[in-house]
């Protein structure tokens, strides 16, 4: 794709909680005293049969860890398999608390994956996992305050402290809302979270509660630990400096409308120097609109334009706000930028529970760097998958990676 040339700026930096943007009530990183060892194993399998796929999930589990069973799993999993019967395997074969949901590709000790499932065993007491689910989304703010409820009446274990990972129906378009209502009402549980996926195809996305996949819903995991964890985010976007005001806007359908009193794609093509028909997804997909939010930008992903010329997006937009326009940078330096600020803040992670944008792997895919950038999620332990939207904090946003990392050391060393 070819876009006008603009003068070199310099890259975006990732971003930790804390950074212009809402944030856990106390400080991001947690570190109290001597924590109990973290244990995890991950595991996949790409057997089409769920009862198949889950008993060696399980066999493989044993052969690593023999005689002990697992005390919380997370799980992502390929849309196309018949997901009750998976449901079903799942249930019987994992006693433990278990929060997952459908994907289009998943992120583990092989880097990106696509089809099956992987899964995250945890073992002992380093990392503790209760769930909760949200259903419908129209009624998120009376399970938030039941959720909130439960935590305030069974406190955290001495030198304990809580990180949240949400998993919610990438389809029902509730994600600010549902965002929203958990960070004002758990404000002391810092979470990440993202929209479950399948591969873009945009059929059925269901998040997995107690035996079963369900749709129009949301699965919050309240994970607890005495490690030391951090919550950061990284988009490789930098702005273009258009300052655009959204004249008219349709935030419940995610539409922009009109910028600066013309039609969107009309002001959109010219700020990038191309005609209108020239708006291709791969375009789209490279310029994001940008929002200022304290001292940093989130990203609205644009997903296609409209008969009526106006830019359908991935997250809502509000009149009256003012955007500009992104320019793509590398993904994999805005990573390891990322990771180098945790490190330097945490210490090496144990683990990190990552939701990766879906736009930033077909990029990836573009550009020939997909085991390149997969090869190096793996080596920072990454565990995770790729969304439909992410979620950090009180904020929905796109073409980002958000996660929680979790320190391998204690917080007395």
């Amino acid at each position: 794709m070819s876009t006008p040339t603009r003068e070199r700026r310099e890259p975006p930096r990732p971003v930790a909680v804390g950074a212009g943007i809402p944030s856990p009530r106390r400080a991001p990183v947690h570190a109290p005293a001597v924590p109990a060892p973290l244990v995890v194993e991950s595991v996949a399998s790409a057997l089409a049969d769920p009862a198949d796929a889950v008993a060696e999930l399980r066999a493989e589990l044993q052969r690593r860890r023999p005689g002990l069973a697992p005390t919380a799993a997370i799980f992502f999993c390929d849309g196309l398999y018949p997901l009750q019967s998976l449901a079903d395997a799942l249930k019987a074969g994992f006693a433990c608390p278990l929060l997952g949901c459908t994907s289009g590709s998943q992120i583990g000790p092989d880097g990106f994956r696509s089809g099956g499932i992987s899964l995250l065993a945890c073992y002992g007491d380093g990392l503790g996992l209760s769930t909760h689910l949200i259903e419908p989304l129209a009624q998120a703010e009376s399970a938030v305050q039941r959720i909130a409820a439960g935590l305030a009446e069974r406190p955290p274990a001495p030198g304990c402290r809580r990180f949240g990972l949400l998993l919610v129906d990438g389809l029902h378009q509730g994600e600010e809302r549902l965002a929203h209502t958990l960070y004002h009402g758990l404000g002391d549980v810092p979470f990440v979270g993202g929209s479950a996926s399948d591969e873009m195809r945009f059929e059925h996305t269901p998040v997995y509660f107690d035996g079963r996949f369900r749709s129009n819903a949301a699965v919050f995991g309240v994970f607890e630990t005495a490690h030391p964890f951090q919550a950061f985010r990284v988009q490789h976007f930098v702005p273009r400096r258009e300052r655009l005001v959204i004249t008219e806007a349709d935030p419940e359908r995610r539409l922009v409308i009109q910028i600066n009193g013309l039609p969107a794609a009309e002001v959109y093509a010219h700020a990038l120097g191309v005609g209108e028909s020239e708006l291709t997804p791969e375009l789209l997909e490279a310029h994001p609109l940008l929002l200022r939010v304290g001292d940093t930008h989130v990203v609205r992903a644009i997903s296609r334009v409209t008969r009526a010329r106006a830019l359908s997006c991935l997250s809502a937009v509000e009149t009256g706000v003012l955007v500009d326009i992104g320019d793509a940078r590398s993904p994999l330096q805005a990573l390891q930028r990322g990771f180098a600020e945790v490190e330097r803040q945490l210490g090496a992670p144990v683990l990190v529970l990552g939701c990766d944008c879906t736009l930033r792997r077909r990029q990836a895919e573009r550009e020939n760097r997909l085991a390149e950038i997969g090869g190096f999620l793996a080596a920072q332990r990454v565990f995770g998958f790729s969304t439909h939207g992410e979620q950090f904090n009180g904020l929905h946003i796109n073409q980002t990676f958000t996660a929680i990392a979790v320190a391998a050391r204690s917080g007395a060393e």
